[in-house]
Formats: C-alpha cells, sequence, structure tokens
C-alpha cells in the first residue's frame, strides 16, 4: 500500500450496483468522487482510478473527457465498470483512456484480481527507486511468500530451501543497501498478509544486525518473521479480510492463526527456533498473550524480537478500519506496553523503527 495514496472512485447519480466500493475497502484507502463536479485535484495522489459511470449518456461522461489525459500523462490506471458490455460502452471507455474495463457486477474475485494487478502497475513503477539486489529480493520472496501461504493452505509441503534462499537474498539486500526503499516497496504490495509478513520478515533482519547476531541467526530470525503468520491460511478469509472490526467470537477464530502456524512448521520438520518465533509471536511479559500464556523467561528471546516486530508493523500499517500511525507514535505506544513487551529490546528497536539500519552491518 502506498503512503498517502488511494483508489479514487468517479460515480454519477445513475442506478448501478456499489457493492464493490466494500471490496475495495479491505486493501485501499478510497476517495469517492461525483463525476458532474470533478476536478484535476480529485486526481492527486491517486493509486487507481474506477470510473462507474453511464457511458451511454453524453451528460455523465462530459466531466470526464478533459480530465482523464492528465492520469494517463501521470501513468495513472483506470479502471471502467460497464453497465452492459456492449461495444458503445468499450469503445466509449477506450475513447476516455480506460487501462482496463469489465462488466459490473462481476465474479468478486476477478474483481479482486484485476484490481490487484492495476494497483500494481503502480507499485512496480516505485520498484524502480530499488537497487538491483534490493529489487531481486523483493520479486524472489514475494513469489516464495505467496507459493509457501498457497501450500500451507492446501495441505502441501513447504520448501525449506526456497524460504531459507528468499531470506538470504533479504538479509543481503538489507546489509547492502539498507531498509528504508525496501520497506517502502513492500508496504505497496496490496495483500495485507503477504505485506506484514514481509514487513515483519524486513524489520527482524534489521533488528538482528543492528544487535550484532550471525549470520545463522540472522536466517532464523528473517525465515521466522517471513513465516510467522503462516497460520493465517488456513484462517477463514470472511475473517481474515474482514474490512471492520472483528467480534469477539471472530477474534477467538483469529487468535488460532499462532498455534495452527507453530504446528505447520513442525509437521513440515522445521528448526524448534523457528517453530517458537511462529507459535510465541503473540505470547506477553505477564502472562496475557496467547497462545499458551506464557511468562517471564518462558517467553523466548525471539518471540519477543518477534513480537516487537509484529506490533509495529501492525500499528504502522492501514487498515480498512483504522489509519496508519507514524512511527514515532507505534514506539511510543510500545514503550508505555512495560506489562507486556522487553522494553530493553522495544528501546533497541526503535533505532530500526525510525532511521532504519547502517548499510553494510555485515562484514
Amino acid at each position: 500500500m502506498l503512503k498517502n495514496k488511494h483508489v479514487t472512485i468517479v460515480q454519477d447519480n445513475n442506478i448501478h450496483d456499489r457493492s464493490f466500493i466494500d471490496l475495495v475497502k479491505r486493501d485501499h484507502a478510497i476517495k469517492l468522487v461525483d463525476a458532474k463536479s470533478l476536478s484535476i485535484d480529485d486526481f492527486k495522489d491517486s493509486l487507481l482510478v474506477i470510473a462507474q459511470v453511464k457511458l451511454t449518456d453524453p451528460e455523465a461522461i462530459r466531466p470526464l473527457r478533459h480530465k482523464m489525459s492528465m492520469l494517463e500523462e501521470n501513468h495513472v490506471p483506470v479502471l471502467f465498470l460497464l453497465d452492459d458490455f456492449n461495444r458503445r460502452e468499450i469503445v466509449q471507455a477506450n475513447i476516455l483512456g480506460a487501462t482496463d474495463y469489465v462488466p459490473y457486477p462481476c465474479d468478486e474475485k476477478y474483481f479482486i484480481e484485476l484490481v490487484a494487478k492495476l494497483v500494481n502497475i503502480v507499485v512496480e513503477q516505485a520498484w524502480s527507486k530499488l537497487s538491483k539486489t534490493q529489487e531481486s529480493a523483493l520479486k524472489v520472496s514475494l513469489k516464495v511468500v505467496e507459493k509457501t501461504f498457497a501450500n500451507a493452505a492446501a495441505g502441501l509441503e513447504i520448501s525449506q530451501d526456497e524460504v531459507k534462499d528468499s531470506c538470504n537474498l533479504i538479509i543481503e539486500a538489507t546489509a547492502k543497501d539498507g531498509l528504508t526503499d525496501w520497506m517502502n516497496a513492500i508496504r505497496q504490495h496490496h495483500n495485507y498478509t503477504y505485506r506484514h509478513s514481509m514487513m515483519v520478515c524486513g524489520y527482524l533482519t534489521s533488528f538482528g544486525m543492528l544487535l550484532g547476531v550471525q549470520k545463522t541467526d540472522l536466517q532464523t530470525l528473517a525465515v521466522g518473521g517471513l513465516l510467522h503468520d503462516i497460520g493465517k491460511s488456513i484462517t477463514p478469509l470472511e475473517i481474515l479480510d474482514k474490512p471492520s472490526v472483528l467480534s469477539p467470537e471472530e477474534w477467538d477464530i483469529m487468535k488460532e492463526h499462532a498455534l495452527d502456524s507453530g504446528n505447520i512448521l513442525e509437521n513440515n520438520q522445521w528448526p524448534a527456533e523457528m517453530v517458537d518465533i511462529a507459535t510465541h509471536h503473540h505470547e506477553k511479559l505477564d502472562g496475557s498473550g496467547y497462545p499458551h500464556g506464557l511468562k517471564g523467561a518462558k517467553v523466548s528471546d525471539l518471540a519477543r524480537m518477534a513480537a516487537i516486530a509484529d506490533i509495529f508493523s501492525g500499528l504502522i500499517d492501514k487498515r480498512s478500519y483504522k489509519p496508519a500511525m507514524s512511527p514515532e507514535r507505534a514506539i511510543e505506544i510500545m514503550l508505555s506496553l512495560s506489562d507486556e513487551l522487553d522494553i530493553p529490546l522495544v528501546k533497541a528497536f526503535r533505532a530500526v523503527a525510525l532511521t532504519g539500519p547502517t548499510k553494510k552491518i555485515l562484514c
């Protein structure tokens, strides 16, 4: 998700099925705009424009004619939702500069995938800021994350070699070029679960470097971060992708992901340290965490570090039901959780969270 970016939805006053708005809200902030009072400023900071207007109505499309050229010049993709999907509508959509068009209503899964594809046009442009090492690490690790979660959901074997190799690329990229640009690129991914897993992996890698851990231990931290939420692969999607705050009953189901994460890795014969991170990244020092209610010294150093990276990533990321929090405010809140978190570690993590690691930490 691009920082301060949103999906702009342009609509007229005609009767349309607008249920797609809730689907877009799952992953993106939105801005609703009236087609008849459209201005150039309405497109500022647009990640994607979705136009739902009656393309056979001259009054509905006239305001669009002089505005679409700006979107093309700035490489902002435009998706038109067509009522009838007839030749006249398709021709008009193309004249107006459509990047793509689709009859709507349509299959929800197809619509979500189409929006993700169009958003990724902008995402890939932003990747131009990455070094070759960072870009390679990001592309490889995203594919591995997606494949790994899909295999876990299907009950298939998770390749340890693929995951470890991708994490070695992340370690190399972070050591060579730092964390900031790479993390900004990760935050643009449309899928929250994958985005969060990658962010926790990046923060734990950088945290380990800051603390001077050995490269083999860095791999444990990186892999643990990448797979800490693997149990969410079997969490019901209506709960995992719910665009609002979970009910107490839904939250109980969501919390099962921690134990599921550990079980998935353990069943695939992963090292105990990685199983520990996956299972216990929601434990708290006062014993109020889950799934085992571990207290004090029973919470390992790895689990303590993972908890810090997990909470920080969750606080600074935007969801449909909450705004993004500044890194400074997130650290301030975490420092207040003295009963739950390892505060000396939080203070050490602050250097990663607020400034990023120094380049070339590894010799």
